[in-house]
């Protein structure tokens, strides 16, 4: 049996505490139809690597937590949702889906990041694409030849020490403006834009104004959206989540270890020329993510996640205090931009033609970003119905000589995970 640990636990009872299926699809496109008999070899040797990660999530009265699963992962020839951590997907937390030459890896969030995502994802790759086309380089690539170390199962979070916060005062906040409350829009089922932008050129334009593709992702946005709203009264403000496993010295953990990064787009900001704005934006960056700065905030919420985990009496109570924290998200950011980074597995890449990246719309709008083989794939996530913003951030691009595909809105793909039952 493991437990839930710290750094898991917001995501896993915050999620069931708002009824949210905390999911990510990966869904790529490869290069040729998919051979599923080899895809089901690599899924298996990706199963042996991470042994870790193949466990079923179960609960009692008190607690949720895993048992080894020692079922095969499931691949399935499917093009729709499924569910996780049911018998569909053997009772596993991740699963591999896949339908002429598309694959699909669907996994727990509450289990793992981006990251984690990643590694799990570049592993089953490299065997799929040995047997496939040959590729024999695996650098960075953890494979049946190394070592499963300890680092890979360590929350660092666990390890901070814990604060008295009673005498603590919140931070003096700032009205936000927020797309749920203030912008008027029709909330509806969320609904998913995939956009694909040429890499090199979008890289050259964020070199040129002072920006990496992240951060210029971010400012696009929040000038997209002052030029539909010039006259609110409250700031625009993104979110940035960045990895924390440097700052943490835990650069191996399959934990969730995420921080993040806020920027106001406020008068001031506005009033910058653009590439100033870029500076600005790129400087807010590199304060906060600092690594002192991090683990303190960190180690702020570790204690203030130990003080609920102990401080309130029933299963019921945490995750609905848990599921408060991850919906302050609407009224705290404007809008939020996640980018796990560049692939950084290049023997692979000539075979991934495309990338997106679907997640649970845990706030009005959200962009994840993938770039592999030479483009840049974003996925913008909205809770609402109009499309004005995705139109307004367009012209941005437009505006800006950036060329861009535009798919048709789907709606989210990414796998159901419903609560576990207490067993009798």
């Amino acid at each position: 049996m493991y437990a839930v640990t710290l750094g898991d636990v917001i995501t896993v009872m915050g999620s069931f505490g708002i009824n949210m299926d905390y999911t990510v699809r990966l869904k790529l496109r490869l290069r040729d139809k998919i051979d599923d008999e080899i895809l089901k070899g690599a899924v298996d040797k990706a199963r042996q690597r991470y042994p870790y990660l193949c466990v079923r999530m179960k609960r009692d009265n008190d607690n949720f937590y895993y048992e080894e699963n020692p079922a095969p992962i499931s691949v399935l020839h499917t093009d729709s949702r499924i569910r996780l951590n049911t018998e569909e997907s053997n009772f596993h937390v991740w699963c591999v889906c896949y339908y002429e030459d598309w694959l699909c890896l669907d996994f727990y969030h509450g289990i793992t990041d981006g990251f984690g995502m990643y590694m799990v994802l570049a592993t089953m790759l490299y065997y799929y694409c040995e047997k496939r086309y040959g590729v024999t380089d695996h650098t960075g690539i953890r494979t049946l030849e190394d070592s499963i170390l300890p680092e890979e199962t360590i929350d660092p979070m666990e390890h901070l020490p814990s604060i008295d916060l009673s005498d603590r005062q919140a931070p003096a906040t700032v009205p936000v403006f927020s797309l749920a409350s203030d912008a008027g829009l029709t909330q509806s089922s969320p609904q998913i834009w995939d956009i694909e932008i040429p890499e090199a050129a979008f890289v050259s334009f964020s070199s040129a104004n002072d920006a990496s593709p992240g951060t210029m992702i971010s400012i696009l946005f929040a000038r997209a959206i002052d030029t539909l709203y010039p006259e609110r009264k409250k700031i625009i403000m993104s979110r940035y989540s960045v990895n924390a496993r440097p700052m943490l010295h835990a650069e191996k953990t399959h934990h969730n270890c995420l921080s993040g990064i806020a920027f106001p787009y406020t008068d001031r900001v506005k009033s910058m020329p653009f590439e100033t704005q870029c500076t600005a934006h790129r400087g807010a960056t590199f304060i906060q993510s600092d690594a002192d700065k991090v683990c303190g905030q960190l180690i702020g919420v570790a204690s203030y996640v130990r003080s609920i985990l102990q401080g309130l009496p029933t299963l019921e109570a945490k995750k609905q205090a848990f599921g408060q924290m991850m919906s302050r998200g609407d009224t705290a950011f404007t809008y939020m931009v996640s980018y796990v980074g560049q692939w950084k597995f290049g023997a692979l890449s000539p075979y991934i033609l495309e990338f997106w990246t679907h997640v649970p719309s845990a706030n009005p709008l959200e962009t994840e970003i993938a770039a592999i083989n030479g483009k840049i794939f974003l996925s913008v996530h909205q809770t609402f119905k109009e499309d004005i913003i995705i139109k307004s951030f367009l012209s941005q691009l437009e505006e800006n000589g950036i060329h861009y595909q535009l798919r048709q809105p789907v709606k989210p793909d990414n796998a159901g995970f419903i609560e576990p039952e207490i067993e009798s």
